[in-house]
């Protein structure tokens, strides 16, 4: 029997529609699926879980990869990150051991039109895989590797090509605190991407958003620090904001201030609705699709 998964808007609202594992090329430009990546570290050797898939899978047979699946009708990410970890390698996981370490929402990453939501979770077990436990035959074997191995097989090209959010992850961490004065600040810029407005470079990228820099302060890439402004629905040119997130990249050295406007006490308007992290995840994927990283609050 097919798997059924539930469609949801970009800033993952539940449609009430579904669709079958395999017809997802039928849903909407505005429809999309959620699934998981579990990468699974034992905290004693340092070393990662993967595995390998089967020779009758339809996409990358007998690739290397972490577990993954689809969020299937009526899951939320994490409870599909569970179920498909026992059902791939035998191993039983506690949601409340998770950590997320990214979401990633896709619309046409690739030149390709994909429309799903992807949340990345990380756990540490020092649980050994048991396929015999495992209730699919999704995998045909296991090992854990470290980093290093781990590279050695990627760049090889015996792994799928997602694997490769893991030099992120591993090479350039979220930072503990770092953000943790950043975070509330009242910061004054320009926007010189207004809504509306195309990407100098690529004409078909519209910001659904005002998109500047902070005026004075330097950011990753030796340019000045660059923010989303959310609340305001027409272009404008300049901004006092205070900062309510940062979207954290790791496969780039640029971060994302996420920002609202306010006075310059840092009252932000009475009728400024704050968006939820995926109210924010939808209004920043046409740009951050094309990278993997988590919003900090």
């Amino acid at each position: 029997m097919s798997e059924l998964w539930d469609v949801y808007t970009i800033d993952r609202r539940r449609t009430g529609k579904t669709c079958i594992r395999g017809e997802q090329d039928k849903l909407a430009d505005d429809e999309f699926r959620l699934w998981v990546m579990v990468w699974i570290r034992n905290p004693e050797t340092g070393k990662y879980l993967v595995s390998q898939r089967s020779a009758d899978k339809d996409t990358d047979p007998l690739k290397w990869e972490t577990v993954a699946g689809h969020s299937i009708v009526g899951e939320t990410s994490i409870e599909a990150a569970v179920r498909e970890t026992f059902e791939e390698v035998g191993i039983k996981l506690n949601a409340t051991d998770a950590t997320l370490l990214a979401t990633k929402v896709a619309t046409t990453c690739d030149g390709r039109r994909h429309n799903w939501i992807r949340d990345s979770f990380y756990f540490e077990t020092t649980e050994e895989p048991d396929l015999q436990k495992a209730t699919t035959k999704e995998v045909i074997q296991s090992r854990w590797l470290s980093f290093s191995e781990f590279r050695e097989m990627y760049e090889h090209g015996d792994c799928c090509l997602n694997m490769g959010d893991l030099y992120g992850f591993v090479l350039n961490p979220v930072p503990r605190d770092r953000y943790r004065d950043v975070i509330g600040q009242v910061v004054n810029g320009k926007i010189d991407r207004p809504l509306g407005s195309s990407h100098p470079r690529h004409e078909k990228m519209i910001y659904p958003v005002n998109y500047g820099y902070v005026t004075g302060v330097i950011g990753g890439d030796g340019a000045e620090q660059d923010v989303y402004l959310m609340g305001e629905t027409t272009p404008v040119r300049e901004f006092t904001g205070k900062v309510i997130a940062v979207y954290h990249r790791y496969d780039d050295n640029e971060t994302k201030w996420i920002v609202l406007p306010c006075d310059g006490n840092g009252n932000i308007r009475s009728n400024m609705k704050i968006p939820d992290d995926n109210e924010i995840y939808a209004r920043i994927a046409f740009q951050e699709q094309y990278f993997s990283g988590v919003l900090v609050r």
